[in-house]
């Protein structure tokens, strides 16, 4: 029974501490970025409310695809699984770019300078760490002994790297989405749909090919642990590459053009008298 005990504290505290891991490096990063200016914490909030709203407007296109599942013959789950992963990571980059550079074409001031693209990822990535993964890893965490009761749950000592390898991914995902916020800002700045395009197809390839690689190469050669951390390099790797791509852009194209001040128009209607 202590033994037990021992363990669910033990889920709780890591589950605590990978919520921790998970979302304080963003936000020191953003509060470090925005300081106490409003507008910047406008950016970052509508960045969240933003990628929840792509998330339920894919979602029951997901849906239907699960339901699809259950009627596929065995022979057939491989390409089904195939199938699966491609149209995930498809409509991924499709609605979540696709939306940011809807909102922010329209309503630009929002990414007016530098600093508010950086905030609106942030802030993109941020509410994606905490609906994702802090929301799940405290369920388990403070819920498992009830939990266990009604679903099946894998053993809570083999959950206590899962959500450790989990905290560290949710970083690589919000530099991944600081990246991608970059490149529709430049879309809107310049008026250059092609980076709204990069932006989703990076996106496409950040989902799609580190898992497609997991799926039919690593996983039946090596064991979940060395799969793990695999994983999280492959994931590092990508979010890298288009960091690097992304800042690379930014220097070539710069930032947001500089709005030309105009002197007021001149006064024709003042009487010059001569003296």
């Amino acid at each position: 029974m202590k033994r037990g005990v021992d363990m669910s504290l033990m889920l709780i505290v890591i589950a605590i501490v990978g919520s921790l891991i998970a979302v304080l490096p963003a936000f020191f990063v953003f509060l470090y970025i925005a300081r106490f200016k409003g507008s910047m914490w406008l950016s970052a909030l509508l960045g969240g409310v933003f990628w929840l709203v792509a998330l339920l407007a894919r979602t029951p296109i997901l849906l239907v695809l699960e339901l699809w599942g259950l009627t596929i013959p065995p022979s057939f789950y491989v390409l089904f699984i195939t199938i699966v992963i491609f149209m995930s990571a498809l409509l991924a980059g499709l609605f979540e770019e696709g939306i940011k550079y809807g909102f922010l074409k329209k309503f630009p001031n929002f990414v007016k300078t530098v600093k508010h693209a950086l905030c609106f990822g942030l802030g993109w990535g941020l509410s994606e760490a905490l609906l994702i993964y802090v929301v799940t890893v405290l369920t388990y965490g403070f819920l498992y002994e009830w939990l266990i009761t009604i679903i099946t749950l894998p053993p809570e000592s083999s959950l206590y790297f899962s959500f450790i390898l989990g905290a560290f991914e949710r970083n690589i995902a919000i530099v991944y989405h600081v990246s991608a916020t970059i490149l529709i800002a430049l879309a809107v700045w310049h008026r250059r749909f092609l980076f709204a395009f990069l932006a989703i197809l990076t996106h496409f390839l950040f989902d799609f090919i580190p898992i497609m690689l997991l799926q039919f190469v690593l996983y039946p050669l090596l064991d979940q642990f060395i799969i793990g951390i695999l994983a999280e390099c492959l994931f590092a790797i990508f979010a890298i590459i288009f960091l690097v791509l992304s800042y690379w852009l930014l220097k070539r194209e710069g930032g947001p053009p500089e709005i030309e001040v105009k002197p007021p128009p001149e006064d024709k209607t003042q009487v010059k008298l001569d003296v």
